[in-house]
């Protein structure tokens, strides 16, 4: 029998409330005991953190996190929900407790946040995550020399992967030129993972998909450990153009 089951075997001392048992006398000190410790079992069975991710001294939480493996952890048989408001959000090292770092949650308000995690979970529990960037005209005109960020380092042990991407050239008056390409690809390597030989080169406002590269020479590195997730024009700098781009990329996280 289940710790909520276990409710309707509660007895009233002369309300009706069924399915609850109606007594019509006094309840001993033993029934009454028995109530309380039913009560507490259901709501720690609520609010027990002991099947939420442990929470990790070194980790960095974040209330804003669309990840909720940053926003939640089980500590001391509860559930925990960063509540750090400051700027940044982020932090470590704050051992949970009421207060302005952590606040006290049950399963059901973690609920919604579950919910969106299995919808964009694969067969294996893998989360796809999807990143958007509006990348400014200035920035677009020196994409060769300064690569733009997408998606920063994950940390040690950890690489992104990669799975589409788009970019919307944003109402052009003047449409990019010589240069216009578009790649996507961990900083520093050798192969972008995705790339569109003239992506940039719209006249009119267009969303274009960039597709896989999957050719290499023998020693091309692709997917780097610890390493951002950048946006970068290959060759050289577009030579004019005028329009702001959006980036939208879906990825997983890997381990290295």
């Amino acid at each position: 029998m289940s710790v909520l089951s276990d409710l309707d075997g509660l007895v009233l001392r002369s309300v009706s409330h069924p399915p609850l048992t109606t007594k019509d006398s006094e309840l001993t000190y033993s029934e009454l005991d028995n109530h309380a410790v039913k009560l507490y079992d259901a709501v720690q069975s609520i609010v027990s953190g002991a099947n939420v991710t442990a929470y990790d001294n070194s980790k960095t939480y974040d209330k804003f996190s669309t990840d909720i493996r940053d926003r939640y952890a089980g500590y001391d048989n509860r559930i925990w929900e960063a509540a750090y408001v400051g700027s940044p959000s982020t932090f470590s090292g704050q051992t949970p407790e009421e207060g302005v770092y952590w606040t006290q949650v049950t399963l059901a308000e973690m609920l919604p946040d579950i919910m969106k995690l299995a919808e964009v979970s694969d067969s294996n529990g893998a989360v796809l995550k999807q990143v958007t960037l509006t990348i400014p005209n200035a920035q677009v005109l020196t994409g060769y020399d300064t690569p733009i960020t997408l998606v920063s380092a994950l940390g040690s042990g950890k690489g992104i992967d990669a799975i589409s991407a788009s970019v919307t050239i944003d109402n052009p008056s003047a449409a990019y030129a010589t240069n216009v390409g578009l790649e996507i690809a961990c900083d520093g390597a050798d192969e972008p993972q995705l790339v569109s030989s003239s992506a940039l080169n719209a006249s009119v406002t267009s969303t274009r998909k960039l597709t896989v590269d999957s050719t290499f020479s023998a020693t091309d590195t692709q997917i780097l450990e610890n390493t951002d997730l950048v946006v970068r024009v290959p060759s050289g700098n577009p030579t004019t153009g005028d329009a702001d781009i959006i980036v939208k990329a879906l990825y997983y996280e890997i381990d290295m």
